[in-house]
């Protein structure tokens, strides 16, 4: 592998429009001595202030993918990731799973910002009480643990402690799939507070079709460790190239509840 295939670039003079640019990422895995590619020959970017969508099948490569991007697989990567600014954030599916089931949220919250920073306490307290009231949570949280939350409050959790060291780019992997239908939409619904208060750049990863085309501005649709198609959402839901998006699409009628969702939203 080479190790240097991630760069960021922070130069005012070298930026492009985009958080992210990926080229020709792959990454290659021994299955039964044989190479299997759970992301092959895969490019894109994210442009800054977009929220851009990576639906597929589970198992399709995706949260390979997104691991891959912030340098957390590094067995078997190659190609060309840059990023555009520093430190760029995750939110994974489980929240129960990405907490420190030892660890106040106080702590949790300031690890962030103690690990990579420079803080007084002082200002360490005012950052923690900012990023709760941002992500609507009562202070009073800061004395329990992770099992004393519900999942809806431990994901805010996980949202607040990434935007602790106030990045630009964040990678959401199934953030809403472990959470029950009214917490999904609340959760959704923070994201797009979140990105329109601080201009901040998603790519949001999901097998939910619907979700993705609420949220997103341009989608792209992984099959087997390649993207087949990539585009604007509303030529990607209602004129598809690939035939693999077409089924994608009319598996549970996918156009018809996105159709529906639109005409709720203009009766609104």
């Amino acid at each position: 592998m080479n190790k240097s295939i991630i760069k960021t670039i922070t130069s005012d003079s070298e930026r492009t429009g985009n958080v992210l640019e990926v080229k020709h990422l792959t990454v290659e895995f021994k299955k039964n001595k044989q190479p299997f590619y759970a992301v092959n020959d895969v490019s894109f970017d994210v442009k800054e202030g977009e929220i851009l969508g990576l639906a597929g099948e589970s198992g399709c490569g995706k949260s390979t993918l997104s691991r891959s991007i912030l340098g957390i697989q590094k067995k078997g990567v190659s190609g060309e990731i840059k990023h555009f600014y520093k430190r760029p954030q995750m939110v994974f599916q489980d929240p129960a799973g990405s907490l420190n089931p030892s660890k106040t949220i106080e702590f949790i919250l300031k690890e962030p910002i103690t690990v990579k920073g420079n803080f007084s306490g002082e200002e360490k307290d005012r950052r923690v009480r900012e990023m709760l009231k941002m992500v609507d949570l009562s202070e009073e949280l800061l004395t329990r643990y992770p099992h004393e939350l519900s999942g809806g409050q431990r994901q805010r959790i996980c949202i607040a402690a990434a935007l602790m060291q106030e990045p630009r780019f964040l990678i959401a992997d199934e953030p809403v799939s472990a959470l029950d239908v009214t917490v999904q939409s609340q959760i959704l619904d923070l994201l797009k507070r979140l990105h329109k208060e601080l201009n901040l750049s998603i790519l949001f990863i999901s097998h939910d079709l619907r979700v993705i085309f609420n949220l997103c501005d341009r989608v792209m649709i992984m099959k087997s460790g390649k993207i087949v198609e990539m585009g604007d959402k509303e030529e990607i839901y209602f004129s598809p190239k690939q035939e693999y998006t077409k089924e994608l699409m009319d598996a549970g009628r996918t156009k018809y509840m996105v159709s529906e969702s639109k005409s709720e939203k203009n009766i609104k």
